[in-house]
């Protein structure tokens, strides 16, 4: 029995997750549903591939992973059933699969065109029931990647986000997204603040952002003051910049794309 996860930007205040739900367990009784977000940004194929590259590889071998967020829907993309190694991944072809298979051995993508294995007629407008739900269903069951479809040479792939580089001490980084605290979480990895501390022999940072400067890098969001900018590593080994029990996208009005420098001195 596998698991199925979970990943859509339809929120939880209405149907669409559980009809998807409905349709996994008529097909498939015993199959095991887990909720990975519901509350990624509308439409935002960059933050369900970030959500999914930090989610995927802790759920043991076999999984099912279905992300449905999907502008594209009904119009001629690809839906698809990428097999690795260790996982499948049931999805639109438009890019949200492109962090997780980077750290992955693709095995199969096919292109889902078997009608044997779909809800039928097909909704223009709601593939995540009458594609996606049921693939995934039917992956749980045993049916073989190549059973649904022609395979595929190439998937979709995000251009991934960087800092750009100015001079040894100094970048101008990138948020990714903002999480559900309000947190920024950005392009600037742990690892490459260690780069510029060693190439630099700096000892301290700074952060200039909107008219704001953080001048220090915490442990936890605890450490900040009431009301403090702070930044900090977070879980997805990226840098965060945030606020003890407050939100930082708001107080610096800043979302997704927004710029920062980052120097050390």
């Amino acid at each position: 029995m596998s698991i199925i996860t979970l990943t859509t930007d339809f929120g939880l205040d209405n149907w669409l997750v559980g009809t998807m739900k409905g349709v996994i367990k008529s097909i498939n009784p015993e199959a095991e549903i887990v909720d990975i977000a519901h509350g990624v940004r509308k439409y935002s194929i960059a933050e369900a591939a970030f959500v999914l590259r930090n989610s995927y590889s802790y759920f043991p071998p076999g999984t099912i992973h279905t992300v449905v967020v999907d502008p594209g829907v009904g119009s001629k993309r690809h839906a698809i059933v990428l097999k690795t190694r260790r996982y499948y991944f049931v999805a639109p072809d438009n890019g949200v699969l492109s962090y997780a298979v980077e750290s992955e051995e693709v095995e199969t993508v096919v292109n889902i065109e078997n009608e044997e294995y779909l809800l039928t007629p097909i909704s223009e407008t709601f593939h995540g029931r009458d594609v996606f739900a049921p693939v995934s269903a039917y992956l749980s069951m045993g049916v073989q990647a190549e059973d649904f479809g022609p395979s595929l040479k190439e998937i979709t792939s995000l251009t991934r986000s960087v800092p750009r580089r100015i001079n040894d001490r100094e970048l101008v980084g990138h948020v990714l997204c903002v999480d559900t605290f309000g947190n920024l979480i950005t392009d600037v990895t742990a690892k490459l603040i260690e780069e510029l501390f060693n190439l630099s022999k700096a000892t301290r940072f700074r952060i200039l952002i909107r008219d704001r400067e953080v001048v220090r890098i915490c442990h936890t969001y605890s450490d900040g003051k009431e009301n403090e900018i702070i930044s900090l590593i977070g879980s997805s080994g990226h840098l965060e910049i945030s606020i003890n029990q407050g939100r930082a996208g708001d107080v610096l009005g800043m979302g997704e794309g927004g710029k920062f420098i980052l120097k050390v001195v």
